[in-house]
């Protein structure tokens, strides 16, 4: 199942919300992409949800966050609330914390709360004189909202936009992943750079040294140029057998660290278009996979899991096994992809005449 750039055709992640929400400009701001979330206090006064008490904010305490500004005036704002209160119930409070900020008056806000607190999921809070809407909105240079902030498990900020957005979601799910920071983006950007030159070349030492060098800055994030590289000895350089050796290393040290990246390396193995049919390593795609399925805990991350599964048997030619298989897969996924999985399902049904 695809889940950041990569992925099987049948499968198409929905990631963008049909709403279009008010416009958000960013020009020359002190706080950015990239920046480490303000410190000091998230001074929030009062909180209407979850209570007066409201919740502990903690930029570095691991979770991901993400500090909506938004107002009860607004009507692209109130098309955000389901699609965030989808998101904090099924990520849970432990990996993801959600903040909706106004600076609205609170005899303004809490009767609207009151008649819709049933659809909301995530903390209400209204922004102190000197909160977040100063020290977040104002510091980078927003003029519209919804506005929304993304910030990484480390405390930096990884996206600052409209949360009804088509790269709203794709950006937290990669977050959340642990597959995007954009401090590291910027910092392989050179050598990203290095690496084209050197593929379009055909240095395939220089293209294998500088493919290394971007791994080992993040492997998890860079997982992509990792299946790149295994793809590139096997295709471009022609050598199975370092390929089939730096694959075994990465399921080696990928099944604690990094499961969904073996799941990603299975579905580059079974559907890539650049890799001859009889150069596919489908057996070990198949048991990479069933490894990987048993260390998924999310219903999302279970559902990414069959589908792969699916697509490796239905690749080796055992049918019956990838319907079964992708129904399964279709019954696990959130409601939000729900019909991606349910195409792959009926795809292999119609193919296999069941």
């Amino acid at each position: 199942m695809r889940q950041q750039a990569t992925g099987l055709d049948h499968i198409k992640t929905v990631l963008a919300m049909a709403f279009i929400g008010g416009v958000v400009g960013i020009s020359a701001a002190d706080l950015k992409v990239g920046d480490p979330a303000p410190e000091g206090e998230f001074d929030i006064k009062p909180w209407i949800l979850p209570n007066e008490d409201g919740v502990v904010v903690d930029m570095k305490d691991g979770k991901v966050h993400v500090v909506e500004f938004w107002a009860t005036w607004c009507v692209p704002c109130r098309f955000s609330i389901p699609h965030l209160s989808r998101l904090q119930e099924e990520w849970g409070e432990d990996r993801l914390q959600i903040i909706g900020v106004t600076d609205e008056e609170v005899e303004d806000v809490r009767p609207w709360i009151d008649s819709n607190k049933a659809q909301i999921k995530y903390a209400i809070g209204i922004s102190g004189r000197r909160g977040p809407q100063r020290t977040w909105f104002k510091e980078a240079d927003l003029s519209g909202i919804p506005a929304a902030f993304i910030v990484g498990p480390r405390g930096r900020i990884q996206f600052i936009g409209n949360p009804n957005g088509e790269d709203f979601e794709m950006t937290l799910i990669k977050v959340l992943q642990g597959r995007f920071d954009a401090s590291l983006q910027r910092e392989a950007a050179p050598l990203f750079t290095t690496l084209r030159k050197q593929k379009q070349a055909k240095n395939w030492i220089q293209y294998e040294k500088v493919a290394n060098q971007i791994i080992a800055i993040d492997p998890k994030v860079f997982v992509d140029t990792q299946i790149d590289l295994y793809e590139t000895r096997l295709v471009d350089m022609k050598d199975p057998e370092g390929a089939a050796a730096m694959g075994a290393a990465f399921a080696n040290t990928g099944l604690d660290s990094d499961p969904e990246g073996l799941l990603l390396l299975a579905e580059r193995i079974a559907v890539s278009p650049r890799i001859p049919d009889g150069s596919r390593d489908l057996d070990f795609a198949l048991e990479i996979t069933t490894k990987a399925e048993e260390r998924m805990e999310t219903p999302r991350s279970k559902a990414q899991s069959l589908a792969t599964k699916a697509a490796v048997q239905y690749k080796m030619g055992q049918v019956r096994d990838a319907i079964s298989t992708a129904r399964k897969a279709y019954r696990l996924a959130p409601e939000s992809v729900k019909e991606d999985y349910r195409e792959q399902w009926v795809e292999y049904k119609r193919s296999g005449g069941a």
